[in-house]
C-alpha cells in the first residue's frame, strides 16, 4: 500500500475551516473587505472578523477585541464602517488611527448597514421591541403576550410582531442618531437614492397580505417628517431594492407568492412609469438566492445590473440589461456566493466541493486573482465528486454528484450515503465540511437534484406541488421520490465499487420528509437519518412560522377545507411501511418545522415496534446545521457518523488487508 501523505478531514476540523461573506469594494475599486466566520468549539461561538487589503494584494484581518461584521466602504473616500459586537458602529480609515466609535452599545442587534452616497450618513436597521420592559422582565413575571397578527414569529428570530425592524440614521460627522422608520412597521433591505435624500426599502403594510410573505417596495425621504410612499402593489415578495446611478429606476428581486413555488426573479422599474420588467425571465432561475451573503443587485451603469443566479448545481454571476442576461465569469465546477463590483473591478467569493471559500478579484475583465485563501493552511485531503447527468424513464435527466472515499484507506465495495437537500435549494458545486467528513470516514456520498429542487426553473419546482395547486403537480412523495430512487439504482448499477446492500439516506427539512418516504416506498436503504422534517402536514399547517400561506399555495387548499390533501403528502401516513432503522434529529426551538413533527413520527414508529431513535438538540432552531452552536454541530456530526458506521460499516484498509 502506498504511503498516506495527507490527513483526512475530521469532525473537529469544523473549527478549522472559515466561511467568507459580505464582500465589499471601495469607491475606486482599489480595496476589498470581506467577513470571515469560524465556528469555535472551545468558546462555543462564531468568531467573525473583517479582512481588508488592496485588490491584487493579500488581505489581512483587522485587529479587534470584538467580532466585526457588515463591512461597508464609504462611497466617497477610504473610510470603512463595521458593526462591532453586534451593537456598535465603528469607522476607520486605511491609514488613520484606531477605529472611531460612531454608535456605542445600541440596545438591539444591528442587522443592516449602508452609507449614503455622499458619505454623510450611515443607515442601520435593528429590531426594536414595542414594549422593552416586557423583554427585560424575567420570564416568570412577564404578562401574557396578546397576539392579533396571523404571522407573529420566525425561525431563528423568535417573536417578530412585537419587534419590527426599524431604520435609523447616524451622522458620520457628529454621531447624532435620528429614527427614520415611523408607524411601527417592519422595514428592511434599504437602498439609497444617488442624491442621498431618500431611500427605498421593503415593508409589509397591506392588511390583505398579512397572511403571507407578500410585501411592497417603499420610497421615503430622509428629511424629518417624510412619509413612506408605496411603489408597488400587493401580491409579490420583494427584496433588495437598489436605485440606478442616475436615480431613474430601481432593481429588485421578486417572488410570485400566489404561484409559489416560483423562482425569485430580478426586475427593474422606472420611477416615472412603474412597469416591472423581469430581466431574468429568459433564465427562469433564482436570483440572489442568499441575500444575507451578498449586498443586493449591483448597478454597473444606468442600464446594467449584476446579480447571482442559481443554475444546475452552480451559483454564477450574470449581467442583466434589457437585451437579456449574460454570464460575466467563466463557468466551471464552482459556486459564487458573494459579489461586489466597483470602478471596473469585481470581487467575489468562490467555493467548490474540494475548495473551501476563497476571495477572488478580476480587474477590467482581466484574469482572476486570488486575493485571500484563509483555508489554505488547513492541510487536509479533500475528495472531488464525479458529476453525472442521469437519464430517467420519464424523459428528463437528473444531475448527480458521486464522491468516493480514498481507496488507499478504505476497502471497496463502499457503503453509500444518499444526501438530500432542503426545500427550495440545490446540490452541486458547493463546499461542505460535512460531506468531506463522510468521505474521510469511508462512505461514498451521492447528492442529486430531483424534480422539486431549485436551479432548474419554475416547472421543475412545480412538479411537487399538490394536484389542486394553481400550477399543479403530483405532490410530495411521488415524482421526487421516483427520481431519487431511479438515480440511486442507476448509480449502484454503474459502479462496482458501491455496495447495494449498504446504502443509507439522510436529509433535513423537506429532505427529512423525503427520507421517510424513501424508506417506506423504495426498499433501497438499510438505514435513514431524518432531520428537522415536516412529517404531518395536517398539524404543521397551523403551527409553523410559514403558516398558512406556504401550504395553501403548495397544495392549493386550506387545511380546514381539505385535510385529506395535507394527509396525502404526509410521510406519517406511510410510517407503518418503514422497516429500516431511522434516526430522527430535531431542534427544540425549531419554528419552521416545530419539534412536535418529530415527536409524532417517533411515537408512531415506536408504537409500531420499528427500530427508531430520537435525538433532540436543546436551544437550537431550524438552522442547527448552518448556524447552530459549534458544540452542538460537532455533537451532531459525531452522532451522524456513529449512526451510519453502525448500520453501514465502512471497512478500513491496513498494511495487511481489511480492518
Amino acid at each position: 500500500m502506498p504511503p498516506l501523505t495527507r490527513t483526512p478531514v475530521t469532525i473537529r476540523d469544523l473549527s478549522a475551516f472559515a466561511d467568507l461573506a459580505n464582500v465589499q469594494l471601495s469607491h475606486d475599486g482599489q480595496f476589498a473587505a470581506v467577513t470571515r466566520s469560524v465556528p469555535c468549539t472551545e468558546a462555543n461561538r462564531y468568531r467573525v472578523t473583517v479582512a481588508i487589503g488592496g485588490v491584487g494584494d493579500p488581505l489581512a484581518e483587522l485587529a479587534s477585541a470584538a467580532d466585526e461584521t457588515l463591512p461597508r466602504w464609504s462611497p466617497v473616500d477610504d473610510r470603512l464602517a463595521t458593526v462591532a459586537a453586534g451593537r456598535s458602529i465603528v469607522v476607520r480609515t486605511l491609514a488613520g488611527p484606531e477605529p472611531v466609535p460612531l454608535v456605542r452599545d445600541w440596545p438591539d442587534r444591528i442587522e443592516e448597514l449602508a452609507w449614503s452616497p455622499d458619505g454623510a450618513w450611515l443607515l442601520y436597521v435593528a429590531r426594536e421591541p414595542v414594549d422593552r420592559t416586557w423583554w427585560e422582565t424575567s420570564e416568570d413575571r412577564r404578562p401574557p403576550l396578546r397576539i392579533t397578527r396571523l404571522r407573529a414569529r420566525a425561525d431563528d428570530v423568535g417573536w417578530t410582531f412585537n419587534r419590527p425592524r426599524q431604520a435609523y440614521l447616524v451622522s458620520a460627522r457628529t454621531g447624532a442618531v435620528t429614527k427614520l422608520s415611523a408607524g411601527g412597521h417592519d422595514d428592511a433591505e434599504f437602498g439609497w437614492y444617488p442624491d442621498s435624500r431618500a431611500v427605498v426599502f421593503v415593508s409589509a403594510r397591506e392588511p390583505a397580505g398579512e397572511g403571507s410573505p407578500a410585501n411592497e417596495v417603499y420610497r421615503q425621504g430622509i428629511a424629518a417628517g417624510s412619509a413612506a410612499e408605496a411603489l408597488t402593489g400587493p401580491g409579490y415578495c420583494y427584496g433588495q431594492p437598489r436605485v440606478s446611478p442616475d436615480g431613474s429606476r430601481v432593481a429588485f428581486t421578486r417572488m410570485d407568492v400566489a404561484n409559489f413555488p416560483s423562482v425569485t426573479a430580478l426586475c427593474v422599474a422606472e420611477f416615472g412609469d412603474w412597469r416591472e420588467r423581469d430581466l431574468s425571465a429568459s433564465l427562469d432561475r433564482d436570483v440572489n438566492p442568499d441575500w444575507r451573503a451578498t449586498d443586493g443587485p449591483v448597478w454597473l451603469d444606468d442600464t446594467t445590473v449584476l446579480a447571482l443566479v442559481e443554475d444546475a448545481g452552480r451559483t454564477e454571476a450574470y449581467r442583466f440589461d434589457t437585451a437579456g442576461a449574460v454570464p460575466v465569469l467563466e463557468r466551471g465546477p464552482r459556486s459564487v456566493t458573494s459579489l461586489a463590483a466597483k470602478a471596473g473591478t469585481l470581487a467575489y467569493v468562490t467555493c467548490a466541493p474540494a475548495q473551501p471559500p476563497q476571495l477572488v478579484a478580476r480587474v477590467a475583465a482581466g484574469p482572476e486573482t486570488v486575493l485571500w485563501q484563509p483555508n489554505s493552511t488547513v492541510d487536509r485531503e479533500l475528495r472531488e465528486p464525479v458529476p453525472r447527468s442521469v437519464p430517467l424513464a420519464a424523459g428528463h435527466q437528473v444531475d448527480s454528484w458521486l464522491t468516493l472515499p480514498d481507496a488507499d484507506r478504505w476497502q471497496a465495495p463502499y457503503p453509500l450515503v444518499v444526501c438530500m437537500q432542503g426545500g427550495g435549494t440545490q446540490h452541486g458545486y458547493q463546499w461542505s465540511h460535512e460531506f468531506q467528513t463522510l468521505a474521510a470516514a469511508g462512505f461514498a456520498t451521492l447528492t442529486l437534484n430531483p424534480r422539486g429542487c431549485a436551479g432548474y426553473g419554475t416547472a421543475w419546482m412545480h412538479a411537487v406541488s399538490g394536484p389542486e395547486a394553481r400550477q399543479p403537480g403530483t405532490g410530495w412523495g411521488v415524482d421526487d421520490i421516483n427520481d431519487i430512487a431511479e438515480v440511486v439504482r442507476h448509480t449502484l448499477g454503474s459502479h462496482d465499487d458501491l455496495d447495494p446492500a449498504r446504502v443509507g439516506v439522510m436529509g433535513g427539512s423537506y429532505g427529512g420528509l423525503v427520507v421517510t418516504w424513501l424508506l417506506a416506498r423504495s426498499g433501497l436503504f438499510r438505514a435513514g437519518w431524518a432531520e428537522r422534517g415536516p412529517y404531518n402536514l395536517v398539524s404543521l399547517a397551523g403551527t409553523n412560522d410559514e403558516s398558512p400561506w406556504f401550504f395553501e399555495t403548495y397544495l392549493g387548499r386550506a387545511v380546514t377545507e381539505d385535510p385529506a390533501a395535507y394527509w396525502a403528502s404526509s410521510a406519517l401516513r406511510v410510517a407503518a411501511d418503514i422497516d429500516a432503522p431511522l434516526m430522527i434529529v430535531h431542534s427544540e426551538e425549531d419554528r419552521r418545522c416545530p419539534i412536535q413533527q418529530a415527536e409524532e413520527l417517533y411515537l408512531t414508529l415506536k408504537v409500531l415496534g420499528k427500530p427508531v431513535e430520537f435525538a433532540r438538540f436543546p436551544g437550537e432552531s431550524h438552522e442547527l446545521t448552518r448556524s447552530g452552536s459549534p458544540v452542538h454541530r460537532v455533537q451532531r456530526l459525531e452522532l451522524l457518523h456513529e449512526w451510519f458506521s453502525t448500520h453501514l460499516g465502512p471497512r478500513a484498509r491496513t498494511e495487511t488487508g481489511v480492518r
